[in-house]
């Protein structure tokens, strides 16, 4: 008798924590999502990636997946967290490595940080990112310096600032081009503009961020000749491309 009554209790004991767990993945079904911390990724594309199943559609098992560290990776993504606010309310925190250009090799983007340490390798370009062409490097290895020539170790440097100050002034920009002079080529659509070598580019990008709409208007292909612009400067020259 004792032994029928201990079966009953085991048996009602597995039923409700079965119906405790129907319950929770039915009523944490994840309906409030906030994204922290994104500039390569829009809230849709982090949702859709790490939101792949019926377990991490659900609030706990997106928390319990991302704290114990079985989580997808992502690229350019260095960890995520999730923060529980609610039963179906979650914020996604990201943080997200930081590029400043990428080199094209075979076939792949090779993106580096301001160091020069390769941050992430991908068949996908990212547009926030300028692509950078002329750095003559002897090696190159996933979370390891880009191995330059001795000349060439403040070529990061200038390329960090180009690229933050392209940031800043809001400039859509191709690539940047470093001639065997390492003077500058910034491409920008149908327009080259020509920023020469210096250690500060900021009166030429804050200037050219007033050019570049009206030549865009009108439609203008050729090149922008920047190299010795001084602040001040009331005439520039621009090459048509014949």
């Amino acid at each position: 008798m004792a032994g029928k009554k201990k079966k009953v209790f085991l048996i009602t004991i597995l039923m409700l924590v079965f119906l405790i767990i129907i319950g929770v993945g039915f009523l944490g079904r994840i309906k409030n999502v906030k994204v922290v911390g994104c500039e390569y990724y829009t809230q849709e594309e982090i949702e859709k990636q790490i939101m792949d199943s019926e377990i991490t559609k659900n609030t706990f098992g997106l928390y319990y997946t991302y704290a114990t560290g079985k989580g997808k990776e992502l690229p350019f993504v260095d960890s995520i967290s999730v923060e529980v606010k609610g039963i179906n309310k979650v914020i996604i925190y990201v943080k997200e490595k930081s590029a400043v250009g990428c080199i094209k090799y075979m076939g792949e983007y090779i993106y580096f940080d301001q160091d020069g340490v390769v941050v992430e390798s991908t068949t996908k370009k990212q547009k926030a990112i300028p692509l950078i062409e002329g750095i003559n490097f002897k090696k190159m290895n996933l979370n390891e310096q880009l191995e330059v020539e001795k000349e060439e170790k403040d070529i990061f440097e200038r390329i960090t600032g180009i690229s933050q100050l392209i940031s800043k002034y809001d400039i859509e920009s191709d690539k940047i081009v470093f001639d065997n002079k390492k003077k500058v080529m910034l491409y920008t659509g149908k327009i080259r503009v020509n920023l020469g070598k210096r250690n500060d580019y900021e009166e030429q990008i804050a200037e050219l961020s007033k050019l570049l709409p009206k030549a865009k208007k009108k439609k203008l292909k050729g090149v922008l000749d920047m190299e010795y612009f001084e602040e001040g400067q009331d005439q520039i020259i621009f090459k048509v491309d014949e």
